[in-house]
């Protein structure tokens, strides 16, 4: 594609991504983000500011996650990343949980999406358990 996954290291403390690690990285961020610049301040219609926008955010999200593809990593490092989404996927299970109790918003789908959630996790440990 576009970037090099040699200018770029997995983020690790931060949330999820990319972080760069050398010039390259920097000016590829300021190569997608300079054009969203100039296009928020041009005088056009905003639906045409809008699609190129996306546009541009498409392409580096299907840039990023072809780089994230290519990166390396040791079976350590996996197994850290996994522990760790896990820990922030249950804490997010356990806050939708609580919110949904103070604010007694119990709607279908917000019942729908927890059970989608509690089901993609017992799928996936079966999945790994048999493979």
């Amino acid at each position: 594609m576009i970037g090099n996954a040699k200018w770029f290291n997995v983020r690790k403390y931060t949330g999820w991504g990319l972080t760069p690690n050398c010039w390259q990285g920097w000016a590829y961020i300021f190569a997608f983000i300079f054009p969203i610049a100039i296009i928020s301040n041009l005088n056009i219609d905003p639906n045409y500011k809008n699609i190129f926008s996306f546009i541009i955010v498409g392409i580096l999200l299907i840039d990023t996650l072809h780089m994230m593809s290519q990166i390396k990593k040791d079976e350590r490092e996996k197994l850290h990343e996994a522990i760790a989404d896990r820990n922030a996927l249950w804490f997010l299970l356990f806050g939708l949980i609580a919110w949904g109790f103070v604010k007694q918003i119990m709607d279908p789908i917000f019942i729908g999406i927890l059970l989608a959630a509690t089901a993609v996790k017992a799928i996936t440990q079966i999945y790994l358990r048999d493979k």
